[in-house]
């Protein structure tokens, strides 16, 4: 249906460390998004901060900082 995105979101893990240059977060959730058609995209979510890490097919986003 033309104007409606379908993502498929699925959670993977919910005790990942993630090491960026913002710091180390424990415990995070990671999610695996999938839109059909397309590679999966996996995010890391730390509690109170929100995504502190992004890994799109080819690419590896990373908090840089938080306040």
């Amino acid at each position: 249906m033309p104007g409606i995105a379908v993502e498929i979101d699925e959670v993977v893990s919910l005790d990942e460390t993630v090491m960026v240059p913002a710091g180390t977060y424990k415990h995070c959730v990671k999610v695996k998004e999938v839109v059909p058609g397309e590679e999966p995209e996996y995010k890391y979510y730390a509690e109170g901060v929100g995504v502190v890490r992004e890994v799109p097919h080819g690419g590896d986003v990373k908090l840089v900082s938080h306040k």
